[in-house]
């Protein structure tokens, strides 16, 4: 259904059987660490293919075509996040639990300074003269 301007109906929603799986996805980003969690129950290991480009982190999954109780089924689907600038990609990792949840995540590196903040510097006072030339 066209959404028109001015119209305050919204489009109906993908259908739950066509997203990755019930349980979706969850990305969360906190202070100390950046994770991915996606729904491939339906994908083998061999089927997932995880790489980072760049600031993104590509997820892929193919299988060729199956039967299950209702015919032959394949499934495709492919995923791209961007990577918060501060995450260590020299520490990320990538599971799959026995449940089909794969966990992508990588730790963030500490800065020890926001960079929003200002800091002072103090101006401390020597009692010798400057070894700088003069002008």
């Amino acid at each position: 259904v066209p959404v028109r301007p001015g119209d305050s109906r919204r489009p109906p929603k993908a259908l739950p059987h066509l997203a990755c799986g019930r349980r979706g996805q969850q990305v969360r980003s906190d202070r100390d660490k950046f994770v991915i969690f996606l729904d491939v129950k339906h994908f083998s290991p061999e089927d997932l293919t995880v790489k980072v480009q760049d600031d993104f982190v590509e997820i892929h999954g193919k299988h060729n075509e199956r039967q299950d109780d209702h015919g032959y089924i394949s499934r495709e689907f492919h995923r791209r996040y961007r990577l918060p600038s501060n995450v260590d990609q020299s520490a990320l990792s990538c599971s799959l639990s026995a449940d089909g949840m794969l966990t992508f995540s990588g730790p963030k590196i500490q800065t020890g300074l926001d960079a929003t903040h200002e800091r002072a510097i103090p101006v401390a006072r020597e009692e010798k003269p400057s070894s700088a030339p003069s002008s």
